[in-house]
């Protein structure tokens, strides 16, 4: 058993290398508004420690609005990533993660995990698709209101990651505007409450303020939009 467990130590510290990163296209569709945001993000490791966790930063541009949100560094589990988009040793009936993971399919090398959480009275359903490779093909996020009606739908397509091929690189859009981090927080410390009660959807940046690894309300954001402009 302690071998194994070296084994597998050993495996991820290959896998998971300094400069390693997994790019993501999100669309996220607001049902009750008709409203769509769509999202690259990307997650790259920036450092390895000795102690079993690396640091890694998070991206996230707006396509909609061509501005991107400041970056923020992360840390995480080598042998069991928490919140970084990587299933560690993919085929286990449970993977502990930040919201714990359930094999619910398979075939062949190919995994369906699912996963539950709740902000408020909302609850989000998580769908992890997965291969041998340990990242994420495909992940769809349903959140649901009180009353189980769905809410918004927010579907992360895996763009690229040299995780997979190590000669990938970042697709990274030009011309896009810096968002002020400031006016973010204040927004969304201003308008959670409200945002939780009337289920207004569809969250995709909130940093590190709970477990659903990019969270706002689409429609907090949105609206913001459309009073500076």
């Amino acid at each position: 058993m302690v071998l194994n467990n070296m084994f597998i130590i050993f495996v991820l510290v290959l896998v998971l290398f300094p400069h390693a990163f997994v790019e993501y296209r999100s669309n996220t569709y607001v049902i009750l508004s008709h409203e769509t945001l769509s999202e690259l993000l990307i997650e790259t490791i920036e450092r390895v420690y000795s102690n079993d966790t690396f640091a890694y930063n998070l991206t996230v541009f707006v396509l909609n609005f061509s501005e991107i949100f400041p970056y923020t560094i992360n840390f995480d589990n080598l042998t069991c990533p928490r919140q970084f988009f990587f299933i560690s040793n993919p085929g286990r009936g449970v993977i502990p993660r930040s919201i714990p993971l359930i094999l619910v399919n398979k075939s062949n090398n190919y995994f369906v995990y699912y996963g539950k959480s709740y902000i408020g009275y909302d609850e989000f359903d998580w769908y992890y698709y997965v291969n041998s490779t340990g990242v994420p093909y495909k992940i769809i996020l349903i959140q649901k209101d009180q009353y189980g009606q769905v809410v918004s739908i927010t579907i992360y397509t895996l763009i690229s990651s040299n995780i997979i091929n190590i000669n990938e690189k970042p697709i990274v859009p030009k011309g896009f505007k810096l968002i002020n981090e400031t006016i973010v927080q204040r927004d969304f410390s201003e308008n959670l409450n409200s945002a939780l009660d009337f289920s207004l959807g569809g969250y995709i940046v909130l940093f590190n303020l709970i477990l659903v690894p990019v969270l706002v309300a689409v429609k907090l954001y949105v609206s913001r939009h459309k009073k500076v402009n």
